[in-house]
């Protein structure tokens, strides 16, 4: 009987050391961004939650971009179970991935993959409304008046505005008329004899 019990104590001992390890090991029971998000935007900074404390001299972040280049993650800060670290700014839309590697405190460590995708602005913010089409009315400008050029001299009834005419003969005629009129009245005014004094008494 003894023998027995002594053989059961040895196994459980043995299953405790086999299971012990497994159970030590640091999970990660939350994270943001969560592990398939779709996101409008690249997050500035990227938690990380394990269900035990983390040892801080060896938790390591990479960020794979959307073309496949993987960046280092600097600036990691471990508090307690947390992982927190910051993300570079203005990242294109694509599929992304942080991989962590941390050390549990059993000295195993432990890595896995958070796998996300930034969608970029909807379509429906980035539409801008389209330009007014509408022309603005066009200035109005005053009628020139042609001014003459130096070849086309201004006539004195153009320029007083009275229509030229082309019958300017008759006036020279009437002005001849009266002169002859005027000449014969003094001719006859001449001959005519001096009256005679008066008649004696």
């Amino acid at each position: 009987m003894r023998r027995l019990l002594t053989v059961l104590l040895v196994a459980c001992a043995a299953l405790a050391t086999v299971v012990t390890p497994a159970v030590a090991h640091n999970v990660l029971t939350g994270s943001d961004p969560k592990n398939g998000a779709m996101l409008k935007e690249l997050p500035e900074r990227a938690t990380l939650t394990f269900d035990q404390p983390v040892r801080a001299e060896f938790a390591k972040l990479a960020l794979t971009l959307p073309g496949g280049a993987a960046l280092p993650v600097t600036g990691v800060e471990v508090r307690g179970s947390k992982v927190i670290a910051p993300l570079p700014p203005g990242g294109p839309a694509g599929a992304y991935a942080i991989g962590y590697q941390i050390v549990s405190n059993d000295g195993h460590p432990v890595t896995g993959t958070i796998r996300f995708t930034v969608a970029g602005p909807s379509s429906a913010t980035g539409a801008t409304s389209p330009p007014d089409r509408t022309a603005s009315p066009a200035p109005e400008v005053a009628p020139e008046t042609a001014s003459p050029g130096p070849g086309d001299p201004v006539t004195g009834a153009a320029a007083s505005g009275v229509p030229q005419s082309g019958g300017g003969s008759w006036v020279w005629g009437l002005l001849v008329v009266a002169l002859l009129v005027s000449g014969l009245g003094i001719a006859v005014v001449a001959r005519r004899p001096p009256a005679s004094g008066g008649h004696g008494a």
